[in-house]
């Protein structure tokens, strides 16, 4: 993946490099920073040119934020570092983003948010968590704006973002006892939606119905999987049940699409047979479903670990690696579809 200086921007658009300097400082041209060197690469300048063109037309485009929920059927693949990553690098693009976390393990809040520690030093659950909003909601029909203030927070990565953690699973029989059970995320967040113009939500590592709420919620899907033999059969399952939703919202008069926008490969380890295998595979299979599968792949990377330990992004902590770049160039193409869908059913 080859990167372009400032000076090869400069050449490829007609500007002189200062006025480049400006745009990447003003976030118009996305960019990762190392030291005082910024690099790009071809996706982002093609991404650029794309904004550029259709600027004066999205302008014209009130805000109407858009929701992606980021869905596996089992843990261990990534998911949570790909929601909270994908927000953090729209966030790096000049959009304001919420992520909702709906899995009760919690990670994509540890991550996000400083601890609430105690004098003594224990780590004290989240005062407001999903389960506060969901809960409001179904007993009230509305929620206060008492409750919205207090269950979002800002994160450490430039999003906002309403927390979860283990006390959702103790919510759970309550809220599915209710008659509108699986709108009761989505009619939620149109309380507060306005104010950003992307939703991400991390969902739980299940089909069941902790996932099936998220995805009646959402304009896309983003599936994440590994190149492992039994990955496939769980993509299948995970369809299965994107399209059990989407023909529900039809009977629900839903205007989601819940479309699925890609499938992220993650925890690649090197050019081994099995991954190449796996891949052509797995392309093959989304082609005959007419899915996107994104070409870059997410490499295993030790650092992982170490970003979440120190409450870091990948994109921040080791920006130039291969891991970070397929992450900014997954989250381009996100944002550059997203925008031209939107813009077209203006059109």
């Amino acid at each position: 993946m080859d990167y372009l200086s400032v000076k090869d921007i400069a050449t490829k658009i007609g500007l002189d490099e200062s006025s480049v300097r400006r745009k990447i400082h003003a976030n118009e041209i996305p960019a990762l920073k190392k030291s005082k060197s910024f690099f790009t690469t071809e996706k982002a300048l093609e991404y650029f040119s794309f904004i550029e063109e259709q600027k004066k037309a999205l302008l014209k485009l009130q805000r109407e934020p858009i929701t992606i929920s980021v869905v596996n059927h089992k843990g261990g693949c990534s998911k949570t570092t790909t929601a909270y990553t994908l927000a953090g690098t729209l966030v790096s693009l000049g959009n304001k983003v919420l992520v909702i976390d709906t899995d009760p393990q919690g990670n994509c809040s540890q991550t996000s948010l400083e601890a609430n520690v105690s004098e003594d030093g224990i780590i004290l659950p989240f005062e407001n968590t999903i389960k506060d909003i969901l809960l409001e909601k179904k007993r009230n029909g509305k929620l206060s704006q008492n409750i919205i203030d207090k269950s979002i927070r800002p994160s450490l990565f430039g999003y906002d973002i309403i927390p979860c953690d283990l006390t959702l699973n103790a919510i759970l029989q309550e809220i599915e006892t209710s008659s509108f059970k699986e709108v009761l995320l989505k009619e939620s967040i149109k309380e507060f939606e306005n104010n950003y113009d992307y939703i991400v939500i991390d969902t739980p590592p299940n089909l069941g119905f902790s996932m099936i709420a998220p995805l009646t919620a959402s304009d896309y899907v983003i599936l994440v999987t590994t190149p492992d033999p039994y990955s496939i059969i769980g993509i299948e399952q995970t369809i299965d049940v994107i399209n059990s939703v989407k023909r529900q919202n039809s009977v629900l008069s839903n205007p989601k699409k819940t479309e699925i926008l890609g499938i992220v490969i993650s925890r690649v380890k090197g050019s081994t047979k099995v991954a190449k295998h796996f891949i052509e595979t797995l392309t093959e299979f989304a082609n005959s479903l007419k899915v996107r599968v994104f070409e870059e792949v997410i490499a295993e990377n030790i650092k992982i670990p170490e970003t979440q330990a120190l409450q870091k992004m990948i994109t921040e902590y080791d920006p130039l690696s291969l891991t970070s770049l397929a992450y900014f160039n997954i989250t381009l193409t996100v944002d550059e579809v997203v925008k031209k869908a939107r813009l077209k059913a203006k059109l």
